[in-house]
């Protein structure tokens, strides 16, 4: 289904938000009468089911991006994601007669149970109706689940690791989502709550554009002060790109280690990621900070392809590869992923030439806005840089948290 430009606009600029999925009300009262069923997926054909339903959520809401469906699928698989060959997942699916009304995951983290240790478990890729009675069901099944293998709390939404997408919209409903960034219903955190969770984190994007951003006149006197001392600033050299894989990947597990919820990053994670967004990254947008060699931070923004792929309904065929490589010109925006110094070279001013440099850079591209996404609320430095430069908060979002073992629902 191709969303037409007036339905984006009425999201854009209303804000009244959406009718999830209309359907024919004989076919409500019909589900509404069948058994909840919830069941691990364990063939093709329930995971087929299980990556369709957000297709069938979502119908009609301008606001949601649809995934490639081959993309989407393959994430789902082993073979092509190394998160799924290295930790324990399982997937759940949540049926009303026929007709699919909720899924989740249940994930076990072991490079966090190795950080951390071990007692946490994680629930992603989580969709579902309207519906407390679906909720609770896909929720205790995956508690369950976890509990049998040590977890003794439930946290997320996660997919699959902190590393990707994560978290739940809490405010912003009428705005796309940038790229790699999540969506939801509003109702989702209400009914989570339902069920016990209470927040764990919140975290914000802050947009910025090129009338309105400010830095401050000591920025150019800085970036050539850091010069002096022999730091400098360079672009990845894709010819080498295993080595400067290894290198961001150091400095990822370096720069953000204490940072709550970190997960370090494994190099073939990072090449996974890498290449699925190599096709459309800008070499200047990704900066690296070192001094004799040696690294300091990085930057890394893309370009937010989002809006490209809105409204193509997760499909390129038969003619939609045409609109993306039309819409793919006319992006203008990016979104800042990551932005990360070393401890020990904190608080000299590197974040904030990661951040001019960026800007400058992505005008260049013909693009003048930008999302910086995710800050922890806890990050208050970071927070405090973004209010600098006259970045104002768009969106929030929570990852959410309950002990183990689930209570029981209160009686009516």
């Amino acid at each position: 289904m191709v969303v037409s430009s007036r339905q984006i606009a009425r999201c854009l600029v209303t804000g009244t938000g959406f009718r999830y999925n209309t359907v024919n009300p004989m076919t409500l009262r019909k589900n509404a009468r069948s058994e909840l069923k919830v069941f691990p997926v364990q063939s093709r054909a329930q995971l087929r089911r299980f990556v369709n339903f957000p297709y069938r959520l979502y119908r009609g809401n301008p606001c949601w991006v649809p995934q490639f469906r081959q993309d989407e699928w393959r994430f789902h698989l082993p073979e092509h994601n190394a998160f799924l060959r290295s930790n324990p997942v399982q997937f759940f699916l949540a049926v009303r007669g026929k007709q699919v009304v909720g899924r989740i995951a249940a994930i076990i983290n072991r490079d966090h149970d190795r950080t951390h240790g071990k007692g946490t478990g994680f629930f992603g890729r989580f969709e579902c109706r309207n519906d407390p009675a679906v909720v609770r069901a896909l929720v205790s099944f995956a508690a369950q689940w976890l509990e049998k293998r040590g977890a003794r709390r439930l946290r997320g939404p996660t997919d699959f690791s902190t590393n990707n997408v994560s978290g739940l919209l809490e405010t912003g409903f009428s705005l796309p989502p940038r790229i790699l960034m999540p969506y939801n219903p509003e109702y989702y955190l209400d009914l989570l709550e339902q069920c016990g969770f209470r927040t764990a984190m919140r975290f914000f994007a802050y947009e910025v554009d090129s009338d309105t951003i400010r830095f401050p006149p000591i920025v150019d006197r800085l970036e050539q002060r850091l010069t002096r001392q022999g730091i400098r600033f360079r672009y990845p050299d894709y010819s080498r790109v295993e080595e400067e894989a290894a290198l961001v990947v150091d400095l990822f597990n370096r720069a953000w280690s204490d940072n709550w919820g970190f997960v370090p990053l494994n190099r073939h994670e990072m090449m996974e990621d890498f290449l699925r967004v190599k096709p459309f990254a800008h070499r200047d947008l990704i900066i690296l900070a070192e001094k004799d060699g040696h690294p300091l931070g990085f930057s890394l923004a893309l370009p937010d392809v989002y809006q490209a792929v809105l409204g193509l309904n997760g499909r390129l065929l038969p003619f939609n590869w045409l609109r993306l490589l039309r819409r793919i010109k006319k992006i203008d925006a990016i979104r800042v992923l990551l932005m990360g110094v070393v401890p020990e070279y904190r608080h000299r001013g590197i974040d904030l030439v990661f951040y001019r440099r960026t800007m400058i850079n992505a005008m260049a591209h013909n693009i003048h806005r930008a999302e910086l996404s995710w800050i922890l609320e806890s990050n208050g430095p970071m927070n405090r840089v973004l209010e600098h430069i006259n970045a104002r908060v768009t969106k929030s979002y929570r990852i959410v948290e309950m002990p183990l073992p689930m209570s029981a629902p209160p009686s009516a």
